[in-house]
């Protein structure tokens, strides 16, 4: 039977819908072989995400999807692998988005106010049921009261990136995501590059970029990455000396359209990678940051 993996998901730990436990059952269901948490901005899921996936006898990574800002394109997601919760430097550094994002959600709190819609810090709260408030929280909420008729309508009229009440959070530039995870010991992969919107060459100089920052991978395989944008990424793995990955993006019913372990990705990824952080960890024993 050929081992398959998802490498990118995301639990009530930030915008997805199930606990990291439940992701790692229904994994098992699915008869994946490895996965990988990869919460927006918060490794607050981890320790329950490892200790379910050990005890359940499944291959588990802990990981981050990391939000930054460059040369004015939409976010661009850097996902980090191979996470340690007791470095401390990697903690303060994820308080601080987190808290970008708190004051994020009360400047939309006060802009959706203004457009009538008031939404009070303790209903979303609720809504978020003590994980971390991000924007599919508020979207959940203004489909209860009555503001929109459901979810799609929120992000695209209000909160989303080109919505009349959309607030952008402080972030890092790109390149210095990647090296901040990179100095840490954590992997780290460009997410599905297609969705950034760059032309092949540019995203060629931006690749170069980033390896001088670090980077290590590339996304190469993604729910809404085509077949054929697949194999010219990768190519550009191959070129480049970059480490392949790929996972669905799951959420649960965040994304409907998204099904964990779809589309498979080769267990061959997940040994790439493994072996990718042990030479990064040998070549950074020889480096001066």
């Amino acid at each position: 039977m050929r081992k398959l993996i998802d490498l990118h998901m995301h639990s009530t730990a930030s915008d997805g819908t199930f606990t990291p436990s439940e992701l790692v059952n229904l994994a098992i269901e699915k008869g994946l072989s490895a996965i990988a948490l990869t919460d927006h901005d918060t490794a607050a899921g981890t320790e329950e995400f490892l200790k379910t996936a050990k005890d359940k006898g499944i291959e588990a990574i802990a990981g981050i999807e990391i939000s930054s800002l460059f040369e004015g394109y939409p976010e661009i997601h850097v996902l980090g692998y191979f996470i340690e919760p007791e470095n401390k430097e990697v903690m303060n550094k994820l308080a601080y988005l987190q808290d970008a994002r708190r004051v994020r959600n009360i400047k939309l709190i006060e802009r959706l106010k203004e457009l009538g819609m008031e939404l009070k810090w303790e209903e979303l709260e609720k809504e978020a049921n003590g994980k971390l408030i991000g924007r599919p929280h508020f979207a959940a909420l203004m489909v209860k009261k009555g503001f929109v008729k459901d979810t799609n309508e929120a992000f695209s009229k209000y909160i989303g990136n080109n919505g009349v009440a959309f607030v952008p959070k402080e972030k890092l530039t790109t390149p210095e995501a990647v090296s901040f995870l990179f100095q840490n010991g954590i992997v780290p992969v460009l997410a599905h590059p297609t969705k950034i919107g760059m032309n092949t060459n540019d995203l060629i100089d931006f690749i170069i970029l980033l390896k001088k920052h670090g980077l290590q991978g590339i996304e190469v395989i993604h729910s809404e990455i085509s077949e054929k944008e697949s194999k010219k990424l990768l190519e550009l793995a191959f070129r480049f000396n970059l480490v392949p990955t790929g996972g669905s993006d799951f959420h649960g019913d965040n994304k409907l359209f998204v099904k964990m372990g779809q589309p498979e990705v080769p267990y061959t990824f997940f040994e790439k990678l493994k072996n990718r952080k042990k030479d990064m960890l040998h070549s950074m024993e020889t480096m001066q940051f």
